[in-house]
């Protein structure tokens, strides 16, 4: 993994999706959270970063190393539509396995969710810069 690049004309069905829903007026936003050191396939994972945002992805980085966490759950989540919550799963490195549709979420916890971290993160590009 150390040192590995994606080629220079890569591209995905992902960024074509992206691409598509922004063309569309419609947003696509990630708030990653962590805590350093990176795993292994946390490295990995960036490395699709910077395509994906250049397609238009709205990706940022909330780092917790070294400040408190601001008030967001321990469980990953993707809310869709602004009305469906994913939970997310994992194994202790990273590496996603699973994700869980919620009946009856509290829609609005998780939006308020959404608000603190897209307030509190900075932009993908700005993370990797420092």
């Amino acid at each position: 993994m150390e040192g590995e690049r994606l080629p220079e004309d890569y591209h995905s069905a992902w960024m074509d999706r992206v691409a598509d829903h922004v063309a569309r007026g419609r947003r696509v936003q990630r708030v990653h959270t962590l805590v350093q050191p990176l795993s292994t396939y946390l490295q990995f994972e960036f490395m699709y970063y910077g395509p994906h945002s250049r397609a238009g992805e709205d990706i940022r980085i909330l780092d917790l190393t070294e400040r408190p966490n601001p008030g967001l759950p321990d469980q990953d989540f993707y809310l869709f539509d602004d009305h469906r919550v994913v939970l997310m799963h994992y194994t202790p490195d990273g590496t996603q396995i699973s994700r869980e549709l919620l009946e009856n979420p509290d829609v609005d916890l998780y939006r308020h969710y959404r608000e603190i971290a897209l307030n509190e993160a900075i932009p993908f590009a700005e993370y990797v810069k420092t």
